[in-house]
């Protein structure tokens, strides 16, 4: 898997590309948290049809993440986008798992859908 993380204007766009692994991703997250420790920016994450995510490991990456918050997180919100149905599908599994996260967590087919979602609205606080 390769990831690249873009700033864009007030948040983060991180693109996977090739299969996925786990620990790749939270690497892709623990970097976001370098550059934006209190989560004040949302990130947008983008997967290739190539990448995988498997729901066994749903539950552990939804685990280390919730490591990785801290009190006091301004909750910027994280936003799914594929246009392929099957990893949407996926995609709301994992929302399920992440529902314990302090922050919104939505899945889009649409990056313009996904980016205006992102930039508006009230945002959850821990």
């Amino acid at each position: 898997m390769a990831y690249d993380i873009q700033e864009q204007d007030g948040f983060f766009e991180v693109r996977v590309s090739g299969e996925t692994v786990p620990q790749e991703i939270l690497g892709a997250v623990m970097e976001l948290r370098r550059r934006d420790p209190k989560k004040q920016r949302g990130d947008l994450w983008q997967f290739s049809e190539a990448s995988q995510l498997t729901f066994i490991d749903f539950q552990g990456m939804v685990e280390a993440i919730h490591h990785l918050c801290t009190p006091g997180m301004a909750g910027g919100r994280s936003a799914f986008v594929s246009d392929d149905e099957f990893l949407r599908a996926q995609a709301e599994l994992y929302r399920a798992e992440a529902s314990v996260l302090p922050f919104e967590f939505r899945v889009f087919a649409s990056r313009d859908e996904a980016v205006r979602w992102l930039k508006g609205g009230p945002r959850s606080v821990v």
